[in-house]
This record gives C-alpha cells, sequence and structure tokens, in this order.
C-alpha cells in the first residue's frame, strides 16, 4: 500500500475546489474483534466533534459500547481529511489496531469474520449519514 495518497488526492482536490463535504466518517477493517466487543473510535487525525456524535450514535442504535484509541500517526483515510481540514471520525472493528492477527495473511479469509459485528457497523453508518445529511431547512 502506498499509504493515504488516494484519500490525500481527493480530499486537497475536493479543498482546492471548495466542495462542501459535511463531515468524512471512514470505516476501516470492521468484521473481527478480540477481547471486549466493541466499536473502536480512533482518536487522533479526527475531530472531538464527529467523535462524540459517533459515540452518541452508537449508544442509541448499537448494541455496542465504544472505546476511544490512538493509532500513534496517521493510520488511515480519516487523517487525510482531517489534514484538509475537514471534520473527520474513523470506527475500528476494535479497540486495538493490531488485534487482527488474520490481516494480510493466508488466514485472511471470510471465516474469520463476525457478520453480526459488522452488522452493527452498518446500523452506525446509516444513523450517521442521516444525522450529517438532515437540512432542517427543506
Amino acid at each position: 500500500e502506498g499509504g493515504l495518497l488516494g484519500s490525500q488526492d481527493v480530499a486537497l482536490a475536493y479543498k482546492k475546489a471548495a466542495r462542501k463535504v459535511v463531515a468524512d466518517f471512514h470505516f476501516d477493517m470492521t468484521g473481527f474483534w478480540k477481547g471486549s466487543e466493541v466499536i473502536g473510535l480512533v482518536s487522533d487525525h479526527t475531530d472531538p466533534e464527529s467523535r462524540a456524535l459517533v459515540k452518541s450514535l452508537a449508544e442509541t442504535y448499537t448494541r455496542l459500547k465504544t472505546k476511544e484509541f490512538a493509532c500513534g500517526y496517521g493510520c488511515s483515510d480519516h487523517a487525510s481529511w482531517n489534514t484538509a481540514g475537514y471534520r473527520s471520525a474513523m470506527a475500528f472493528e476494535s479497540d486495538e489496531l493490531e488485534g487482527n492477527t488474520n490481516i494480510h495473511s493466508p488466514r485472511d479469509t471470510i471465516e474469520t469474520l463476525d457478520f453480526d459485528h459488522m452488522l452493527e457497523f452498518s446500523k452506525l453508518a446509516v444513523a450517521f449519514a442521516y444525522e450529517v445529511g438532515y437540512d432542517s431547512t427543506n
């Protein structure tokens, strides 16, 4: 992987064109968990307002609690949007970045995924899209 090259290009092009982006909500790896089943919220390269919204939506519309953790670097595409000045949040399959030891290996197969866990992320995505997309002036 080149590391954020595509998302940097898109985020900077949107900024240059003054495109309205209400928020970026990035999902990265949603099908595996280890330890406590939670929705991990990345705390760095995101903004507190978006994280608070995601936490509230998760508590309202999913069966999972959230737990914040730091990547320690721009670990995924949310960082490109945040760097470009857009509100950004990132949900992750657990509260441990390196928890899935199957990733990028021959063991990285559909049998290692938990579809019930993934469903909770789908609920969260729909709730977020509705919340940030709702325009009360219409």
